[in-house]
């Protein structure tokens, strides 16, 4: 039986987008501060001493507070840039020093990050399954991303509890993460990491 994967995830990305539109702010501002206070506990980040975040957009879960803390502790904040059809990890140092792309994402000014300095890297996405797996917004930039990491860097998935879902339709290289959060749950995709 022949399944066409780019329509699934299509209808995914559609879905998800859908529900995550009908976020009130306080949810979106609450499951931050929850998801924060998750990723707070977990010892990858505990130890890390560079954590890539992104720029929340159209009501992705927002850890803007996580990074003005973790920076304050004397931690490299990195967020993504596009660069052509790349994302490169650029230092952030405040909302200030950013500039909105031609996408509506905050980016940061700077030159790119060493890949294999980075610690932790905080991913979004429109769904993830119980695999580790994501789907984005298919552009492939994480796809292209993720696999330029050095092995041991722990790739964690932010989203909502809705967003976490039987499958993404992975692909056989995708990249998949160790850990997700929820604003409810935590799934651990791979004790192995530890």
């Amino acid at each position: 039986m022949h399944i066409n994967l780019q329509g699934s995830k299509a209808i995914l990305r559609s879905e998800m987008k859908e529900k995550r539109k009908l976020l009130a702010p306080e949810q979106v501002q609450q499951a931050g501060i929850t998801i924060a206070r998750r990723l707070n506990d977990l010892l990858p980040v505990q130890k890390a001493r560079t954590i890539m975040g992104y720029a929340p957009m159209q009501n992705e879960v927002n850890l803007e507070s996580f990074y003005e803390q973790q920076h304050q502790l004397g931690k490299t904040i990195l967020l993504p840039r596009v660069e052509g059809d790349q994302i490169k990890p650029v230092e952030w140092q405040g909302w200030p020093e950013t500039k909105v792309s031609s996408f509506g994402i905050r980016e940061p000014l700077g030159d790119a990050y060493p890949l294999a300095e980075i610690d932790v890297v905080l991913a979004p996405g429109l769904a993830f399954d119980a695999g580790g797996f994501r789907v984005g917004y298919g552009r492939g930039y994480y796809d292209r991303f993720l696999p330029g990491l050095r092995s041991h860097a722990f790739k964690c998935g932010i989203c909502y509890e809705f967003q976490v879902v039987d499958s993404v339709f992975p692909h056989e290289n995708d990249v998949p993460m160790h850990w997700i959060v929820t604003e409810k749950s935590e799934l651990v995709i791979n004790w192995d990491y530890f």
